[in-house]
């Protein structure tokens, strides 16, 4: 019999779910018909969602009929071992964003469908760093009918533009500026504080990865004394594609030769978004977080809750997966659960934060384990021989690889890129070159 129970209390709100969609927007008519985006964000909670996003709502009225979307996505391969490595999407904000009237009206409709446990969260990006013209933006969006604010300072797109880097430099964003007023506490948070203060529903900001460790503690703790109740993100991070090495380094997007600052999407984003859950839960606790970017398996969910967040959002992975994933996920947390023994996501929400340490209570243990090869599985390919550590060379008679303990300390390099799973760290007591083995 299955005893675990999902739901779970976000910033006061009970979710059938801690499983959900981050803001997106859609690739077809929605952004100018509320009714058809209405419907699709009601094909996840069929599936199981327990909160959907807007798509990120400006301040302007309707959608401009001269400035249809467009986008361009490019997959990044590697050889092997690494493969797939993600996506990048090239896009102008102005044409994707969704307007305002239709983004109200999406929320009105949203509440009239979704059951009593599913959420509408409104993703706002209101005019550049203005906080009465964000506050007044916002509390429409609760008068709609929405159940959170989450304000939007960290999309990347707006970036692209040299007027927004130059608005940057100058301290004056009269427009969407994402996360160019993400990354700027001191515009930043009396924005959030006028918001607070003008609506009366739990409002988050969602982070950009621009701003990184350990600038991302300060920002958390300047929007949680500004009001704020939650944090989510991350959101993408801004890169560049690569050239194309054989066409003169012109852009590599279908049709384009053109090479525009993007967005890097996948599963390499995860581990920005670890960065700042950890880090907010140590040393800012007592502000809710949503965990999303790079969350592409049923398995990540776990580990961002595990660092702190109580709910998660699907993005980079819906491109990959599909619906099916929230369906996938629910279904796989459901088993871990019963497996793991948890009945209620709160016991196992925060786990791993008992575990993260500064380096200076770090115990390494360097004597205390020690790699090993399993010789059915070695296909003898030397990789781990031509890496950096000595410890191991690929000897002729018999062709196999050895290990020579006295230059081991266990850190699991072998392991880690072995082809063929033939490497184990296993605990072992044993002397070491230059801790109980005097140098030479």
């Amino acid at each position: 019999m299955r005893m675990a129970n999902l739901e779970v209390t976000f910033v006061g709100k009970k979710l059938r779910s801690p499983i959900g969609i981050a803001s997106h927007a859609v690739f077809n008519g929605g952004l100018m018909d509320p009714m058809a985006e209405a419907d699709h964000l009601m094909r996840y909670v069929e599936m199981g969602a327990g909160f959907v996003h807007t798509p990120f709502i400006c301040p302007e009225e309707e959608h401009p009929q001269d400035a249809p979307p467009a986008w361009k996505f490019m997959n990044i391969y590697s050889r092997e071992p690494f493969r797939m490595e993600g996506l990048l999407v090239a896009t102008d904000a102005h044409r994707i964003m969704c307007r305002l009237r239709p983004g109200l009206t999406l929320i009105e409709t949203l509440r009239e469908k979704l059951p009593d446990d599913v959420i509408v969260i409104a993703n706002m990006i209101g005019p550049g760093a203005d906080p009465k013209g964000w506050a007044e933006h916002c509390k429409r969006a609760e008068d709609a009918g929405a159940d959170l604010i989450e304000m939007n300072v960290s999309c990347p797109l707006p970036a692209a533009t040299a007027k927004a880097v130059q608005a940057y430099s100058t301290g004056e964003m009269s427009e969407a500026a994402g996360c160019l007023l993400g990354d700027s506490p001191a515009l930043l948070l009396p924005v959030v504080e006028e918001v607070v203060k003008a609506v009366n529903i739990p409002v988050g900001v969602k982070f950009t990865p621009e701003t990184g460790f350990p600038r991302v503690v300060g920002l958390a703790e300047g929007v949680k004394k500004a009001g704020a109740k939650f944090i989510s993100g991350i959101n993408a991070p801004i890169t560049c594609a690569p050239p194309d090495i054989y066409k003169n380094g012109q852009g590599k997007w279908p049709g384009l030769t053109a090479n525009p600052i993007c967005a890097a999407l996948g599963p390499w984003d995860r581990f920005l978004l670890y960065r700042n859950l950890a880090a907010i839960s140590v040393f800012v606790p007592g502000i809710e977080l949503a965990g999303i970017g790079g969350l592409v398996e049923p398995e990540h969910v776990v580990e961002a809750m595990m660092l702190g967040a109580r709910i998660c959002e699907f993005s980079s992975g819906l491109l990959w997966r599909g619906m099916d994933l929230i369906k996938d996920t629910i279904s796989f947390l459901t088993d871990y659960m019963d497996k793991q023994g948890y009945k209620t996501v709160d016991e196992f929400i925060g786990l791993g934060i008992n575990f993260v340490k500064p380096l200076e209570e770090i115990d390494w243990r360097l004597e205390d384990f020690i790699a090993t090869v399993d010789d059915r599985l070695c296909t003898r390919c030397g990789r781990c021989a031509r890496s950096i550590c000595n410890a191991r060379k690929l000897e002729r008679e018999p062709l196999r690889i050895v290990i020579d303990s006295r230059y081991c300390i266990g850190c699991g390099l072998c392991q880690a890129i072995c082809p063929a799973n033939a490497v184990s760290i296993v605990e072992q007591k044993h002397q070491v070159v230059g801790i109980s083995i005097p140098s030479t």
